[in-house]
């Protein structure tokens, strides 16, 4: 007797879990490239979208692909902030005509990389070096816990004032909870899965190849590391 009125009210409860926040859609038009990917720009539009607080945002999701004629194949930022005291998250999603798309979405992990501002700034800068930004490329932003990254396999940095600091390993073993870092890789490759248009392609590209994981600051203060050739002194514990 109930079940048509049950129906409809669930289905409105589906919608408002993904986009009732009172916040729409909005579209901001990202600046040509230059020497680099116009990631600052991505970020600075997305706050403004929102109306977030900048100081409050959270990465949990960021996918960026290059193809070698320097065009953006892909780039999806998924992240959080405070609007007026609550949390709130979103997708900002790059179209192939350089417009993005921020948007509402369902809660994510309460997780993420802080201060993407200045960590998207540093990224940014590493374009005054060509051999970082040349061929296809990708930037995946992953999370791990218990892991060891060891130079032996492949480059391990710190990434900081936009400058790439050598790291001989970095355990996250003794972390007290997740460590992002972003995975570099030369080649960018489509794994079959369908890029919507809509946005939440993150998982859309892996990257293979010759790969390198680079960390922020905050997030190696979590683990235990070694600079490159460094002695004691540069043997690092989490506090």
């Amino acid at each position: 007797m109930h079940t048509s009125y049950f129906i409809p009210g669930l289905f409105l409860l589906l919608i408002c879990t993904a986009g009732c926040s009172g916040l729409t859609d909005r579209t901001f038009t990202l600046p040509a490239e230059t020497s680099g990917p116009p990631l600052t720009a991505l970020w600075e539009g997305a706050v403004e979208a929102t109306g977030i607080d900048e100081e409050s945002g959270l990465v949990s999701e960021f996918t960026l692909l290059r193809g070698g004629d320097g065009h953006i194949v892909l780039m999806d930022l998924s992240f959080s902030g405070d609007v007026n005291g609550e949390r709130r998250h979103f997708n900002a999603y790059r179209r192939q005509s350089g417009t993005v798309t921020v948007r509402p979405i369902a809660e994510r992990s309460p997780a993420g990389l802080r201060h993407p501002g200045r960590v998207f700034k540093d990224l940014e800068a590493l374009g005054s070096n060509t051999s970082f930004w040349e061929n296809d490329w990708s930037i995946h932003l992953k999370n791990i816990r218990g892991a060891t990254y060891r130079s032996e396999s492949f480059p391990v940095y710190l990434l900081e004032n936009g400058t790439l600091v050598s790291l001989d390993w970095v355990s996250t073993a003794g972390a007290p909870s997740q460590v992002y870092y972003f995975s570099f890789c030369k080649t960018g490759v489509f794994d079959g899965s369908a890029a919507s248009e809509q946005g939440g392609g993150a998982t859309a590209f892996v990257g293979r190849g010759e790969c390198s994981v680079i960390f922020t600051p905050e997030e190696l203060e979590k683990t235990s590391y070694q600079k490159m050739d460094g002695g004691e002194d540069d043997l690092v514990s989490p506090s």
